[in-house]
C-alpha cells in the first residue's frame, strides 16, 4: 500500500525527505527517495536564483515492512494532518499527478 505526497520546497528536498521519514516512522511507514534527489535538489536551487519556481517533487509513502503491520493503510493525508511537515502537502488521493 502506497500513498503520494507533493514536496513543494524542493530546493531544500533532503530535509523535507528526512522530516517525512521522521514522522512516518512513527507509523511504520517510509518515502521512497528520488534515484536523482541531489540534481532535483540543484536544479530547484538554480531555479529559485534565476527567479524561477521549481516544480513540485512527488514521493511515494510507503510501508516499511520491517517496522509496520502491512494491513494498515497508508494515508500521506492523515500523517500530514496530525503531524505538518512544513514544504510538504499529502496527494489528497485527487491523482494531480499522475497515477
Amino acid at each position: 500500500m502506497t500513498d503520494r505526497v507533493i514536496v513543494t520546497d524542493v530546493a531544500d528536498l533532503t530535509a523535507v525527505l528526512d522530516s517525512i521519514d521522521r514522522v512516518a516512522a512513527v507509523r511504520g511507514w517510509r518515502t521512497r527517495r528520488p534515484s536523482d534527489t541531489a540534481r532535483v535538489e540543484a536544479d530547484a536551487r538554480s531555479a529559485q536564483v534565476a527567479l524561477r519556481m521549481p516544480s513540485p517533487v512527488v514521493v511515494v509513502l510507503e510501508i516499511d515492512p520491517d517496522a509496520a503491520d502491512p494491513l494498515r493503510p497508508v494515508d500521506a493525508t492523515a500523517l500530514l494532518a496530525a503531524r505538518p511537515v512544513p514544504g510538504a502537502v499529502a496527494d489528497g488521493r485527487r491523482g494531480l499527478h499522475g497515477a
